[in-house]
């Protein structure tokens, strides 16, 4: 089995700290402690590389 969507080599690799920008709307909306954000931009710190597959895999499931 294969999955060519382009967005499984960010989860397996893992991303680098970029910034994230809205594309349809002025801003980004999000909650923070409870309470509703709204920013032009925000600094997301990456993501680490989550090999599920290659896991299963060796697991034999």
């Amino acid at each position: 089995m294969t999955c060519d969507h382009p967005k499984v080599r960010l989860v397996l690799d893992g991303t680098r700290p970029h910034i994230i920008r809205p594309r349809r709307a002025r801003a980004l909306r999000f909650e923070v402690g409870g309470e509703v954000v709204f920013a032009g931009k925000v600094r997301h710190p990456g993501t680490r590389p989550n090999d599920f597959l290659a896991r299963a895999l060796r697991l034999g499931r």
